[in-house]
């Protein structure tokens, strides 16, 4: 068994940590593959053998706190910097996993799956993206929209929730990511690895990671391609940020896209109406529960 450095996956919720923990693991543990699956995420723990967590190579803790981190014997372990276990922010958290640590890969989404990136941070830690935003202050939604405090998330009206999510959900997601992180952090030991060339430009993007960690793979990294393209196919909202650029780009050419309503999530409704918001453009929200489904019926609200 090769030494390897000791590795951190340090990653917002929802960015594919346990993945890459996944990947790291079949690469570099001399075992046979085992598929990750937990539903649609690779949360499983079943792919680590007593003999990895004995020689304390691949701990099974779902993510240490920072604190936890600095005492950790594992040599590769996942954390979650900036969240509710964690009491600095992601970029803070960043620059001190990488005073305790070799080397830091950081899966991050950018531009091209942003709400992927939302989605995930919803649907993949919680049971229902409501669990998700147990942060919302109900307070705040009486004062906002009348409505009655004492009411559950999911009994409110369509429209509050895509005008309030219109109003938060993207600015929230951006802190606790720390959107575009690659943009203010930069460390030799620290290495960003996108979403969009973990999914799409899959075997160059390993090698990189092979260069950056500077160890020898116990396989050809082309022995996980069937299991990555399963991991890409259950990722169910990876084609929101291409509805939503197509709606925003109709409305802008000043042609009529349709699309089904099952087709697009609330957040993506309400992202395209904080995006159309940016631009100038308000919607008639009140009472608006059903979201138009063409481009046509979205320019007869506009205000």
């Amino acid at each position: 068994m090769q030494d390897f450095p000791r590795i951190n996956i340090a990653f917002a919720g929802g960015a594919y940590g346990h993945y890459i923990k996944w990947i790291l693991y079949s690469l570099l543990i001399d075992e046979p593959l085992v598929a990750p699956w937990r539903g649609s995420t690779s949360h499983s723990k079943g792919y680590i053998s007593d003999y990895a967590k004995n020689a304390k190579l691949f701990g099974t803790q779902r993510y240490l706190s920072i604190r936890e981190l600095t005492d950790s014997p594992y040599r590769v372990e996942l954390t979650h910097p900036g969240s509710k276990t964690n009491d600095i922010t992601f970029l803070d958290g960043l620059q001190r996993i990488s005073t305790l640590i070799d080397c830091v890969l950081i899966p991050y989404f950018d531009h091209s799956n942003y709400l992927l990136g939302v989605h995930n941070s919803l649907y993949k830690p919680y049971d229902t993206w409501y669990d998700a935003l147990a942060y919302v202050d109900k307070e705040d939604l009486q004062k906002g929209w009348g409505i009655d405090a004492s009411q559950d998330l999911q009994d409110l009206p369509r429209w509050i929730l895509r005008e309030h999510h219109s109003l938060n959900l993207f600015n929230s997601w951006e802190s606790q990511c720390a959107w575009f992180a690659p943009n203010h952090f930069k460390k030799s030991n620290c290495k960003f690895v996108f979403i969009s060339d973990l999914f799409y430009n899959f075997l160059p993007t390993i090698e990189q990671i092979r260069q950056f960690l500077d160890v020898k793979w116990i396989r050809d990294p082309q022995d996980l391609l069937d299991f990555h393209k399963t991991n890409v196919k259950n990722q169910k909202y990876k084609y929101q940020d291409t509805f939503a650029l197509q709606i925003l780009n109709s409305v802008a050419d000043g042609t009529n896209f349709k699309w089904n309503a099952s087709d697009i999530t609330i957040q993506t409704e309400a992202y395209i109406q904080r995006a159309l918001q940016h631009q100038g453009i308000m919607l008639q929200c009140n009472e608006l529960n059903d979201f138009p489904t063409s481009t046509e019926e979205l320019r007869e609200v506009f205000v």
